[in-house]
């Protein structure tokens, strides 16, 4: 009986074996299939991720030239040729909708979306900071991610037939793979000695009248950089022109690795002659525009000169084209804002003499030599023949306009200080001390009105002017101008703020020839043009101009040559992955 039971119980124990080894294989063979098909599906989530990259920074150079609705079409064109899908994507109808994002004057994200068979391509744009949280920064924010309108976000999601997941219920696998790109500095930066902002009209540049303009030296590379597409030229009209017999406008050196260059943005990409309204070929081929032209794929535009005097988060668009910002105001402050707030409105700033305490605002005849600092409540400060007035050493705050019509006027021509604190230079300065001056700095305010000089000649001694509102017209003998060499405006010889709603020509000027001498940055952005004219030689002049358009004439000959350790220097941008 005992030897019978144990034969039963043996029996049972070898079903209930069998059915949990069958039981286990079975899981096994599930885990299996699971296994295999997610094996294929991260296969197939590397491609994606790798084509989501490169898509991303495909539509760096749209980005980067502030134009989202081409880096989308960039981005769509790499995946269409890239991806493994059953049909193209039309990219003109797909990206139509980008120019309507909050970035570009709509309201909103742009969020184009389709799907072609077992594919869904997304873009966004701009990125907000809530979709790119890094959960490994304590912020969550990475120091190059910038903001939102710098921000494009290419996403690719796929969904894959499983061959064994079916089985237990799971036909298929999806995967999602995005990439956010950012335009980004790279390379060598260059100064410009001619810097054009117009970004669509004619002519940003025009040399007449058998002037001749040389940029660079055999040392350091001359750069011209003119942002305007041409896309409201007419008729014959070029966004560079070098007209007449005797003109010439060169960027040397002519030869080398290095050499100088000629940058238009209305060229298209590769071109090797002139074409559009971008020159013409008649200039280079007739030597007055030398060396052949090259197409540049980003706009210069002024950004980067508020980058470095006038930083901020964000700028309000430039006739109609949004720049952006490349700079931190955490370690780069406003420092031309945080000039005119602590100038303030109106009334003396603290601590300046009041000129007409003691001094008429006719200096009609004699000497008038001063101290310290001054605010000159003249609605005309004028200076005439036979009159000598020097601003030794201090700040001078202008309420009304500076007319000249002979005589002499100079700024920080005799200052003993050397240097200016240590607490009045960056790193430390934030807001510039406007109660210091130095041999090496100091600065003009204009409050209001202009600088009309017809007459009589003017020294600017390592002094940047400021112009709030006016124009800056010299149309007399040859001035002498050099901007500081330190402090928060190092290198700026003049920043004018006046609206583009005050456009009209000939309210800029400066007359050249023998005798001129100028330093540093002259950053006009709505002179339409700023005229630059004079017979004779120039000589060799450390500036750069930057303004929305340039005329040259007179038949004078002018070498420009900034210094490429201190001028302002135009960004090479790049796609850069920041996700």
């Amino acid at each position: 009986m005992r030897r019978f039971f144990r034969g039963r119980f043996a029996d049972a124990e070898r079903g209930a074996v069998l059915v949990i080894t069958t039981m286990l294989f079975t899981a096994f063979l599930g885990i299996v299939a699971i296994v295999i098909d997610l094996g294929a599906l991260r296969a197939n989530a590397r491609v994606d991720q790798s084509v989501a990259d490169f898509a991303a920074l495909a539509a760096g150079s749209g980005l980067a030239d502030n134009n989202p609705t081409q880096a989308c079409q960039d981005a769509v064109g790499y995946i269409n040729t890239n991806a493994n899908l059953p049909s193209v994507i039309n990219k003109t109808t797909f990206c139509s909708t980008m120019g309507g994002s909050m970035c570009t004057g709509g309201a909103g994200l742009a969020t184009p979306s389709t799907t072609v068979g077992r594919y869904t391509v997304s873009i966004l744009y701009p990125v907000p900071a809530s979709e790119i949280v890094d959960s490994h920064v304590t912020t969550g924010a990475r120091v190059n991610d910038g903001l939102p309108c710098q921000r494009l976000r290419v996403t690719i999601s796929s969904t894959q037939d499983t061959h064994f997941a079916a089985a237990i219920g799971r036909p298929s696998l999806s995967a999602t793979r995005a990439a956010t790109v950012r335009p980004w500095p790279v390379g060598i930066q260059k100064a410009p000695a001619l810097w054009l902002l117009d970004p669509t009209g004619c002519t940003p540049l025009g040399v007449s009248g058998g002037s001749q303009v040389s940029v660079g030296t055999t040392a350091v590379p001359g750069i011209v950089s003119i942002d305007s597409n041409g896309t409201t030229c007419t008729g014959g009209q070029k966004t560079v022109t070098s007209s007449g017999a005797g003109t010439k406008v060169q960027a040397v050196p002519l030869t080398g690795t290095d050499h100088g260059r000629i940058q238009l943005y209305a060229l298209p990409p590769n071109a090797t002659v002139c074409s559009g309204f971008a020159c013409d070929q008649a200039d280079i081929t007739g030597g007055r525009l030398v060396p052949q032209p090259q197409a540049v794929g980003v706009r210069a535009t002024r950004s980067r000169v508020d980058d470095v005097f006038n930083c901020h988060s964000t700028y309000p668009s430039f006739h109609g084209i949004p720049i952006y910002s490349n700079c931190n105001p955490a370690t780069t402050p406003p420092y031309i804002d945080n000039l005119k707030a602590a100038i303030g409105t109106s009334g003396a700033p603290a601590g300046y003499q009041q000129w007409t305490t003691g001094h008429s605002c006719n200096v009609a005849s004699g000497t008038a030599s001063v101290s310290g600092n001054w605010w000159i409540n003249c609605p005309n400060f004028r200076v005439g023949n036979g009159t000598n007035v020097e601003f030794k050493n201090g700040n001078v705050v202008f309420d009304g306009n500076i007319v000249m019509t002979g005589g002499t006027l100079k700024f920080n021509t005799n200052n003993a200080t050397a240097n200016l604190p240590a607490g009045c230079v960056p790193p430390a300065v934030v807001t510039p001390c406007i109660g210091s001056a130095s041999a090496a700095a100091a600065f003009v305010y204009l409050r209001a009105g202009d600088l009309d000089i017809t007459g009589g000649v003017i020294t600017v001694n390592h002094a940047m002017v400021y112009a709030k509102v006016g124009y800056v017209k010299i149309n007399s003998s040859p001035p002498v101008w050099n901007a500081p060499t330190e402090g928060p405006f190092a290198y700026l010889a003049l920043w004018c703020d006046m609206p583009s709603t005050s456009n009209s020509t000939n309210k800029f000027s400066m007359a050249g020839g023998a005798g001129v001498q100028l330093s540093g940055a002259f950053f006009t952005p709505e002179a339409d043009p700023l005229g630059l004219a004079g017979g004779g030689t120039w000589g060799q002049q450390n500036a750069q101009f930057i303004s929305y358009r340039l005329a040259v004439s007179g038949g004078g000959t002018l070498s420009l040559s900034p210094d490429p350790d201190k001028a302002v220097k135009t960004p090479t941008l790049a796609g850069s992955l920041i996700r």
